[in-house]
Formats: structure tokens, sequence, C-alpha cells
């Protein structure tokens, strides 16, 4: 009978435990009283909030959510969610107040305390407060060393300061954990960084570690431009020209599409093997292979013109033109070509026809990411130094623009 008496006991006190253990998970005592952590979801106003905050209205989703707030017992969730409403509204300091309220609560779990203190770093972030930023991030970590969104941050915030080796250490933490992001874009990240680091040995002189650093970019990343261009550069320096051409070489075979990149480095470095022919034959391979590259048409006509084929440049830049003439460099260089001819009335006019419907713009590119223009297409942002993100903005008047020209 003993048996049969000590195993429901020990069952009863299971279910006890188990009960206890839900009630605690769903109520909490703050000021003296229970709060029901429940009650905030079956709010109305929380829905609201919600559902004004998937709308982008940011405003309403306030208003709506400090109610459910205050009906609710102010739970955590909401005040973080506050927070970061504020902080996205470009309210900063209190967004910072908000977060740095809910670090004084004696109740928080270790979870909470670092789910806090890494909004809180987002708004310093955000506030340009950015020693702040770099403690909140690394006290994250201290707390949760697996935080991606914390490393994530950390890592961006050593970026925009130029801490290299610092961005590097912190991507390979990133790249070391088991998440979904593709181990691609981990390599892509890893190759730039490894290339700003090769960049800073450029800077230093030290060519060999350069020249480390930018095979190692390729390594990760096959097609990354900057490593190829630099790791020419280098052997540029060192008095290897054949070498140079080669990695200038292996750009445009890996990527045709920023060939235009290494024209200027190859149009000079093939001069001074006493290779000159060689710039025209690349050209004229990239302009078969893709009869829309106006780039190559552009550098050929160039190469051609400086050296007395004017007429024949002139031709190329007349193709390249009706392939783009929104690229004010075409233009320039067919004036300047029209000019060592001396102005010839056919050439002139068939330009004028040419161009008639044209929209000339100063910044045609723009990057996506922080709205940076540019009057060149580039591949990597001077602003964010984001890659990639450059697209050709369009610039259309509407109907009825006036374009009359006034002194």
């Amino acid at each position: 009978m003993e048996n049969p008496v000590v195993l429901l006991s020990a069952l009863l006190a299971l279910l006890a435990g188990l009960a206890i253990g839900k009630a605690w998970e769903r109520y909490k005592l703050r000021d003296g009283r229970w709060v029901d952590r429940r009650r905030a979801r079956d709010s109305p106003h929380y829905m609201l909030g919600l559902n004004f905050l998937v709308a982008n209205q940011i405003d309403p989703a306030i208003e709506e959510l400090v109610k459910a707030a205050h009906s609710a017992g102010d739970p955590l969730e909401i005040h973080m969610i506050l927070g970061n409403l504020y902080r996205e509204k470009g309210q900063v300091g209190r967004a910072i107040q908000e977060h740095q309220a809910l670090l004084q609560r004696s109740d928080l779990r270790k979870l909470e305390h670092a789910n806090v203190v890494l909004c809180l770093g987002l708004d310093y972030k955000r506030g340009g407060f950015v020693d702040r930023a770099l403690e909140a991030f690394t006290e994250v970590l201290r707390l949760d060393p697996e935080n991606q969104y914390a490393l994530s941050n950390l890592e961006k915030l050593y970026e925009e300061q130029h801490q290299w080796a610092e961005a590097y250490a912190t991507r390979q933490k990133l790249a070391a954990r088991r998440d979904q992001m593709t181990p691609v874009r981990h390599h892509e990240t890893l190759a730039y960084l490894e290339n700003e680091l090769g960049m800073e040995a450029l800077k230093r002189r030290d060519y060999a570690e350069a020249a480390r650093r930018f095979g190692a970019a390729i390594d990760l990343d096959s097609s990354n431009a900057p490593a190829y261009l630099n790791l020419g550069d280098v052997r540029y320096y060192q008095g290897d020209v054949e070498g140079a051409i080669a990695d200038w070489e292996r750009l445009i075979d890996q990527s045709p599409e920023r060939a235009y990149l290494a024209f200027s480095r190859l149009d000079g470095a093939y001069t001074k093997v006493g290779g000159a022919p060689r710039f025209a034959e690349l050209c004229r391979k990239l302009i078969a292979a893709n009869t829309q590259d106006w780039r190559a048409r552009l550098a050929l006509a160039r190469h051609l013109s400086s050296r007395g084929g004017a007429a024949e440049a002139l031709e190329l830049l007349f193709d390249a033109i009706e392939l783009n003439p929104h690229a004010l460099v075409i233009h320039q260089a067919i004036w300047q070509t029209l000019s060592s001819l001396h102005l010839p009335p056919g050439l002139v006019n068939r330009y004028v026809d040419l161009t008639r419907d044209s929209i000339f713009y100063l910044d045609p590119h723009i990057c996506v990411r922080c709205r940076y223009r540019s009057t060149e297409l580039l591949w990597q942002c001077a602003y964010c130094h984001a890659w990639n993100t450059f697209r050709e903005e369009r610039i259309v008047p509407a109907k009825d623009t006036d374009f009359t020209l006034t002194s």
C-alpha cells in the first residue's frame, strides 16, 4: 500500500509544480498586484496597434500601444516596442528614456535584460552615440554570446569607424554560427573586409601584406572586383607589369560587366610593355560578346582617338550614344573628337539628330541603400560603403515641362 501512496503523492507534487510554473509564467507581481501577461496580447488596443504598425502608421500605432500598456499593467514587451517606434519616428531621446526605464526593473530575466540593452544600443546607434552603442552591443554579447543581432550591429559600427580588423573578427564570429544566412553571404562580407585591410596595408606600402589580403579576398569571393584591381595595382607598383595585366584581365574574365573599371589601367599597362594593340583587341572582344556594351566602345574610341584614329573613334561614339544617350561622358568625348576633326557640318548634324530626344542630368546613379548620388556607376558606395547598390536613376520630365533656355 505504501508504494501507490508515495507514487500518488509524487504525481500530485509534479502536477502542482507544473501548475505553479505555468502561473508564474503567465502572471507577474508588479506594484503589489498580480498582472496577467496574456492580457496585453488579448487587448483590442494591442491588436489595433499591431494593425497600424503593419500599415506603417507609426503615430496611431504608438497611441494604441500606450493604451494597451496601461490596461495590461505596463508589460515589458509593449514598452520595448514603443521605444523602438519612437526611434523609428526619429525621437531618439524618448526611445532611450523608454528603454533605460525598463532596465530599472528588478525582475528582468537575463534574456530580457539582453533584449532591452540591444534596443538601447540601436537607440544610441541611431542617435550617433557610437561609443555608447559599442558598449551596449558588447554588454548584450556578455549576457547572450550568441546574439546574432548584436554581432551584426557591432560589425556595422566597426565598419563605419573603419576599424576593419575588429569588423573582420566580428564577422568571423557570425560566420561560425549556424543560422539561416548562407555561407556565400558571409564570404562576400569577409572578402570586402579583407580588401579594406589590404587597402590599409597598401597605404603603409606593405606590399606583401596588401597582396596577401587582396588574394584572400579573391579566394573568398571570386567576383570581388576591387580586390582584382588592387592586387593588380600592387603588382604594378612592384614593377611586375605583366602580373598586373594578368590580374586585371582576370577581373574581366570573371565579371565582363565590370571591365570598364580596368580600362584605363590596361590601356597604360599594355602600352608600357609594347602591346598597345592588345587593348583594341580586348575592347572589340567585349563588344562582340555584348553588343550593348557602350563603355567598351567609349574606351576603344578614346584609345583610337589618342592614336590618330579620330574618324573611326567617332563611329564608335555614335554607336555608344545610341545605346546610352544619357551618358554625359559620351557627349563630351564626341565633342572632343569633333573638335579634333574641325567640326565637319555633316558629322555635327548627325550628332544633333542622334541626340535630339535625349534627356540630360548630372546625377544619373543613386545608391538604393542610402540615396547617395554619383555621376558614375560605382561598385562601392562612397557614403555607406555598400556594394552593388548603385542603380541608374531615370529622371523623366513632365509633359508640360518648359525647356526654354534663358540667358
